[in-house]
C-alpha cells in the first residue's frame, strides 16, 4: 500500500515536471519550414475531397506534415504577443520578424546617433 502510494506520488510529480511548453522551437528553422511548406500548398491544412479540389466537408489534408508546421506558426506568432510582464513564459519576441528588427537595431547604434547628431548641432550653429 505504501509502496503504490509512493509510485502514485511520484508519478504525478513526473507528470508536472514534464509539461510542455507551448512556445517552445519558435525559432527561424520552423519559419523557414513553414514559408516553404505555404509556398508549395498554400493552406495546407485545407481538406481536399477525392478529386483533389478543396471542399468544405470532410475529407483529407493536402499535407500533414506541413499542416503541423502551420499550426505550430500560428502558436509561436500568439506567443510572440503574449504580456510576460513576471517573466512567467518563455518566449521568442524576434520569432518572424528577425531580419527586420536586426536593421531598426542598426539606427540605434552609437554611431548612428553620433552621425544624427553632427548634423544637428551644424544645423544649430
Amino acid at each position: 500500500m505504501k509502496l503504490a502510494l509512493f509510485f502514485g506520488i511520484g508519478f504525478a510529480a513526473l507528470a508536472a515536471a514534464l509539461k510542455q511548453d507551448p512556445c517552445a522551437g519558435c525559432d527561424e528553422s520552423l519559419s523557414l519550414a513553414y514559408q516553404s511548406c505555404a509556398r508549395e500548398y498554400g493552406n495546407p491544412c485545407a481538406e481536399t475531397d477525392e478529386a483533389g479540389l478543396v471542399a468544405s466537408g470532410p475529407g483529407t489534408k493536402k499535407d500533414v506534415g506541413c499542416c503541423l508546421k502551420k499550426d505550430k506558426h500560428d502558436r509561436c506568432m500568439q506567443c510572440k504577443s503574449m504580456d510576460c510582464q513576471f517573466a512567467t513564459c518563455h518566449t521568442n519576441k524576434r520569432y518572424y520578424s528577425e531580419r527586420t528588427l536586426v536593421m531598426e537595431d542598426k539606427t540605434k547604434t552609437k554611431e548612428a546617433y553620433e552621425s544624427h547628431d553632427a548634423k544637428a548641432m551644424k544645423a544649430a550653429g
